[in-house]
């Protein structure tokens, strides 16, 4: 079976992302601005983290980041505040 590709956006410290990990699915590319949350995943983790307001973010930057084509991500997640 492919692994399931995830985009994470308003990652926060991952709360999201290892339920949709703990579902099958792997986070390519997490997108936080918030410096604490960052490091956090950078620590704790080995997704590709964008450190980054996401209003100034290209989908061309994500998807490059995730290693991805249009298309090619399983699933798009957020936890906007």
């Amino acid at each position: 079976m492919n692994e399931l590709s995830a985009i994470s956006l308003y990652t926060g410290a991952g709360g999201l992302d290892y339920g949709f990990e703990a579902a099958g699915f792997c986070t390519r590319v997490a997108v936080e601005f918030e410096q604490d949350c960052c490091a956090t995943l950078r620590a704790n983790t080995d997704w590709n983290v964008i450190e980054k307001d996401i209003h100034r973010t290209s989908s061309d930057e994500i998807l490059d980041a995730a290693g991805l084509e249009t298309g090619q991500a399983d699933v798009l997640f957020g936890g906007p505040p």
